[in-house]
């Protein structure tokens, strides 16, 4: 197996050729040279029986040259030192990495300047988002483990009592079975849209739609939802015209209404539309609590919840962000002082008016 080279001596071993080749080509340089002039009678050439070159001119010569590489080889050490164990440091760092030590940083060296300890940040960030990223498999799995287990175990107790003969397998049975499959059913979409969200690759198929007429026709949808809670449903919906998913806003308002239905106090849920310059502002608002201090931001990350019992997944506000933001828009809360609030940012398009012939 070839030995490697470390770096540093080849830093000095090129700096140490370079100041002889320089030494010898600027020596040889000044010969021809003069020796031109003479012929073009430009200098005056030597006198009959003096010598071009002496021992004293060769001696000057070698020292030129040993100075030189002894020169360029101090300067090659400090160089070396500068760059060399930087690399180093990101190179070990990243071996342990490599390794499964996700914790490893490279601590700021005194001898990284310019490219070399921007070189050190952009990998210390790129080791703090994989350790995250790592961190947010192993909360992923241990939450979808959590959230699949209740409706399984459910599902399974069910249909091992109707087997056995302990529960009548009649019509109110096979209602308790389809909403705990509904649940499973929207776990899974919910899990889908924000996998996909994340990987940027969650698909909106874009066209120009009246968002009041849409939500209009959502309406009977929702108020199905609320009714059985003791919810009611207001609508307040400017017409206007938005570039959208008409299928990814309806989610967006379902999961919004759902949250309502799971957190918030009865009361009359309102969905309202506005347009403020090139934005549509979707807002749907209850009566409820609303989220606890801190979490204005962090509830539409996944899986996260506020304080005390929970009856939802930590799914449904991760949705709502993960379709506002791939239409290339925000989801927001704003709290009033009776009311919870959650907006849809939208970009707005207006449809190219149709020309007549």
């Amino acid at each position: 197996m070839t030995k490697r080279i470390s770096l540093a001596r080849q830093l000095g071993v090129a700096m140490a050729a370079l100041a002889t080749m320089a030494t010898i080509v600027s020596t040889a340089a000044f010969y021809l040279v003069y020796g031109v002039l003479e012929r073009l009678r430009v200098v005056a050439p030597l006198p009959p029986g003096v010598e071009d070159t002496t021992g004293l001119d060769i001696g000057i010569t070698l020292a030129a040259c040993v100075a030189g590489v002894g020169i360029s080889l101090a300067v090659a050490v400090r160089v070396a030192r500068r760059i060399v164990r930087p690399l180093g440091a990101v190179g070990d760092a990243a071996r342990r990495i490599a390794e499964g030590d996700l914790a490893t940083r490279i601590d700021p060296s005194p001898d990284a300047h310019g490219e070399t300890s921007r070189l050190i940040a952009d990998f210390n960030a790129m080791a703090d988002r994989l350790q995250r990223m790592s961190e947010n498999v192993q909360v992923w799995n241990a939450q979808i483990a959590h959230e699949l287990r209740t409706p399984l175990t459910v599902l399974r107790g069910r249909l091992q009592g109707a087997q056995d003969g302990v529960f009548a397998l009649d019509a109110q049975l096979v209602a308790g079975l389809l909403v705990q499959v509904e649940g499973l059913t929207r776990l899974v979409e919910d899990l889908r849209s924000v996998s996909l969200a994340d990987s940027g690759r969650l698909e909106v198929e874009l066209a120009d739609i009246d968002l009041a007429a849409e939500l209009a026709a959502l309406a009977p949808t929702l108020s199905a939802m609320l009714a059985p809670a003791g919810f009611g449903l207001e609508l307040d919906l400017q017409p206007g015209i938005v570039r959208a998913d008409r299928i990814r806003i309806r989610q967006a308002v379902i999961a919004l209404t759902d949250n309502a239905v799971r957190h918030a106090d009865r009361c009359t849920v309102r969905i309202t539309t506005a347009f403020a310059g090139d934005m549509a502002v979707l807002t749907v608002a209850d009566e409820g609590p609303g989220l606890a201090a801190g979490l204005e931001v962090d509830a539409f990350r996944q899986f996260v919840r506020g304080p005390g019992p929970s009856r939802g997944s930590g799914l449904g506000l991760a949705v709502v962000q993960a379709i506002a933001r791939a239409h290339g828009g925000e989801a927001r809360y704003l709290r009033t002082e009776d009311r919870s609030m959650f907006r849809i940012l939208l970009p707005r398009r207006e449809p190219v008016a149709a020309t007549s012939g």
